[in-house]
């Protein structure tokens, strides 16, 4: 009966469209994590902690501290030896989960859905920190026509998403100056709805035409 139940509700969800998690990997399971996108490390879970890190680059795998439940479910609780300056083996920090991935999840690679490119050789790229609600420039620059995928903006910058010299998809942000985002072709809509207003109004006048000729003919 158990299976029969379960059997239905896959069925009914795939039918809604409906994504069920049949593999779900568990926090306290998880052994490392990759870092996605410049994070700062905390002394403990909270923005407002001491910094110990200012940024971790992209890339840079980060073992967990499973011997205690995390404190916090927006912060992981990582080793920091190597990483911060005259840390132990045992000293601990805090990084948010959102700026990093399960390092044991094998995935396709992503392919990059540029939708804008940037306007000027030696764009300058910045990373953003939390704390001081500024933007810090990076050594990374980008050149003229380089694709890219715009994720957010945020004041005068914008979040983007592109590929590094070892040809994997990082994230940083960008002056939105530098950026050249296509915009609406307003010319075709403009036509379209040109279109469809010349098409309304010979519906109408021929509906007119068509009620009078019956009328006539009564």
């Amino acid at each position: 009966m158990k299976k029969f139940i379960l059997t239905t509700f896959l069925c009914f969800a795939l039918c809604l469209g409906i994504s069920v998690p049949l593999n779900v990997t568990f926090a306290d399971e998880i052994v490392s994590v990759k870092v996605l996108t410049p994070t700062a490390i905390y002394s403990e879970a909270d923005l407002k902690s001491e910094i110990l890190v200012t940024s971790v680059d992209v890339g840079t795998i980060l073992t967990l501290d499973n011997t205690s439940k995390q404190n916090s479910e927006m912060f992981y609780r990582v080793y920091v030896y190597g990483i911060v300056a005259d840390a132990t083996q045992s000293d601990v920090g805090y990084v948010l989960r959102a700026h990093t991935l399960d390092s044991t999840v094998v995935s396709p690679p992503r392919t990059l859905d540029d939708n804008a490119i940037i306007k000027n050789d030696n764009t300058k790229i910045y990373t953003y920190d939390v704390n001081t609600d500024s933007f810090i420039e990076t050594n990374i620059v980008l050149n003229k026509d380089t694709p890219v995928q715009v994720l957010d903006t945020k004041q005068n910058f914008t979040y983007i998403a592109f590929y590094d010299q070892n040809g994997e998809m990082v994230r940083y942000y960008v002056e939105t100056s530098n950026l050249h985002i296509p915009g609406i072709n307003w010319s075709i809509i403009v036509a379209i709805s040109t279109l469809i207003t010349c098409v309304t109004i010979l519906a109408i006048i021929f509906g007119i035409k068509g009620r009078k000729k019956k009328k006539l003919n009564n």
